[in-house]
């Protein structure tokens, strides 16, 4: 569902009231969760915001992120069930039933196949009860042998009771969230951590514990499921019915090598920490050298390319460690890389250079990527950006509903006006300059009753005058919306008690600009400043000793790229002697 990129329809933070609700909803979702935990997933002090967006195949859902770290998420598709992400899960493991499964399995997962039956791990022997009992779509997570940490979450594509029925063969799970999609791309997430293996032998159900169950279960529960068994033609006697429906150990030990839905698997290679570490230091070795490192780069510190390169090439979810290796330094790796032949080093004062590189060499030119390539996060930018925005209203809800808008949402004008151009090519309303009004335009613009027409201008300015009008500020990665006039950053200067005169400085936090930190900005230049309550005004001010308007201004410009026109006050400045 999140392989590929998704469209960011609109992103703005919850209000006191929405986050009330939205504690509502997980609470509802998951009782089992206490109200401490909620606030500690939930935090009063963090930020939480919802993004609405549409997937790449048409999806649309909400995404609740808290500190810019997704937690939560919600798809159209699904009745708008509430899906923690593995983030959620890192803190709650058992938040969700989790299946198990090989670790062999996730490049699979993260290349967007789904989990298959013969992919489980599962304790011997199978009975009814090793699925749990569940019916179809119900959501869960997906853990590893060694980490019971979440890497996908999803929903049951059957019931347990057609898992058990299935014999080892078809989909267990269908995945919607997987470990390094483009969900986890967002914000700064966490690494996976490790919680330590699952308890496969013990069951999650408190129903009923598989340890009381004994053969004789096993063979009544055989007996009841009979005629399932006869309605699925299946030509062959109970008692060989129950051995097929028996995973055996070798079953369990089988890992899909071309696809996950492909019913052909291998028994997976059996490595030691070190030989996988060994195995993960060439992989980056040889892709560095494949994908980043160019000629002109060359020569090159060993300790740079280490640092710039191979770690850089390094796979999602994974930690390159020489140390953990069977060759401890990074030298007497670099050497058995030379004696291949792949590249050439010197060491000159104990310092060891990267001369050249064999892009050539066999090893570089037939290694395959496993993993898509990450995009780059993009650059943070100081500066505050103000655009113009407008929120979609009930009045033009009819029209634009037909582009998967919701009421609440926010657009910018070029996106209305590519809808509302769709809309009226749709419905044949235009001819040349001039618009027909059918009788849905004609309500929402409120034109007069023997108008029949505008012009398309006209027509586009008026529908847009019926949505709410709204400014967008984005500073440092965080959107702010305001409705209406956005009121420019204000600066006075006024006498206080003494004679002196003091400098206040407000309507920062409109523009995204944390009081406390713009006061401690201004006392780099010896004068004090502080935050304080100014009468008339809804947010607090910063007072800054003395006339320091021309000090504020240059902050505001140069640091922010506030806009002169956002800014106001500027004839308060001292004047210069002649």
């Amino acid at each position: 569902m999140f392989i590929k990129p998704f469209k960011i329809k609109s992103n703005y933070q919850l209000k006191g009231t929405e986050r009330k609700k939205l504690c509502e909803e997980v609470l509802a979702a998951y009782p089992n969760l206490s109200d401490e935990e909620i606030q500690l997933l939930l935090p009063k002090k963090e930020s939480i915001s919802i993004m609405k967006i549409m997937t790449y195949n048409g999806h649309i859902g909400k995404v609740y992120c808290v500190a810019k770290i997704p937690m939560f998420f919600q798809l159209d598709s699904r009745d708008t069930l509430l899906f923690p992400t593995i983030f959620t899960l890192w803190h709650h493991p058992y938040l969700l039933h989790s299946f198990t499964m090989h670790t062999a399995l996730i490049p699979k997962l993260a290349s967007g196949a789904d989990l298959m039956l013969p992919g489980l791990i599962l304790k011997e022997p199978v009975t009814l009860y090793s699925f749990g009992k569940r019916p179809k779509g119900t959501p869960v997570s997906i853990n590893t042998e060694n980490n019971k940490a979440a890497i996908a979450v999803g929903v049951t594509a059957l019931s347990s009771e057609d898992m058990y029925l299935a014999a080892g063969h078809g989909k267990c799970v269908e995945v919607f969230h997987v470990i390094g999609d483009m969900l986890c791309q967002l914000g700064k997430p966490p690494l996976r951590p490790d919680l330590g293996p699952p308890n496969i032998d013990g069951s999650t159900d408190t129903l009923e514990s598989v340890e009381s169950i004994n053969q004789e279960t096993i063979m009544n529960q055989t007996e009841i499921l009979s005629n399932k068994l006869e309605e699925l033609d299946i030509g062959e006697n109970s008692c060989d019915v129950i051995k097929d429906k028996v995973v055996s150990k070798e079953h369990t030990e089988e890992v899909e090598t071309e696809d996950v839905q492909n019913s052909n698997t291998v028994e997976p290679e059996v490595l030691d920490p070190i030989q996988e570490m060994d195995r993960l230091l060439e992989y980056c070795f040889l892709k560095a050298c494949k994908m980043t490192v160019k000629s002109s780069d060359l020569p090159m510190l060993s300790s740079n390319f280490f640092k710039n390169h191979l770690l850089a090439a390094c796979p999602p979810g994974k930690n390159v460690d020489v140390k953990k290796s069977r060759y401890k330094k990074l030298s007497v790796f670099l050497s058995e890389m030379k004696a291949k032949g792949i590249i050439n080093t010197s060491i000159t004062k104990g310092v060891e250079t990267l001369l050249s590189i064999k892009f050539d060499h066999p090893l570089v030119k037939k290694l395959i990527i496993t993993e898509e390539p990450v995009a780059a996060e993009p650059m943070v930018s100081n500066s505050a950006v103000v655009s113009e925005c407008y929120r979609v209203t009930a009045d033009v809800l009819p029209v634009l509903s037909k582009f998967g808008y919701e009421k609440g949402d926010v657009m910018k004008r070029a996106e209305i006006r590519k809808c509302f151009t769709e809309y009226v090519k749709a419905e044949d309303l235009q001819n040349g300059k001039t618009l027909k009004l059918n009788p849905q335009l004609a309500g929402i613009m409120r034109t007069k009753a023997h108008q029949e027409t505008v012009t398309m201008e006209d027509g586009i300015n008026k529908f847009i005058g019926r949505m709410t009008h709204m400014h967008e500020v984005t500073l440092a990665g965080n959107t702010l919306l305001h409705t209406g006039k956005l009121e420019p950053i204000d600066m006075r200067v006024t006498v206080r008690s003494g004679g002196k005169k003091v400098t206040l400085v407000n309507n920062l936090e409109t523009f995204g600009i944390n009081p406390k930190e713009f006061s401690k900005e201004c006392q780099s230049i010896g004068a004090s400043a502080t935050i304080t309550d100014d009468p008339g005004k809804k947010t607090p001010s910063v007072l800054v000793q003395g006339n320091q308007i021309l000090y504020v201004y240059k902050l505001l410009t140069e640091k922010y790229q506030i806009k002169k026109n956002y800014i106001r006050g500027l004839e308060f400045a001292p004047k210069k002697k002649k």
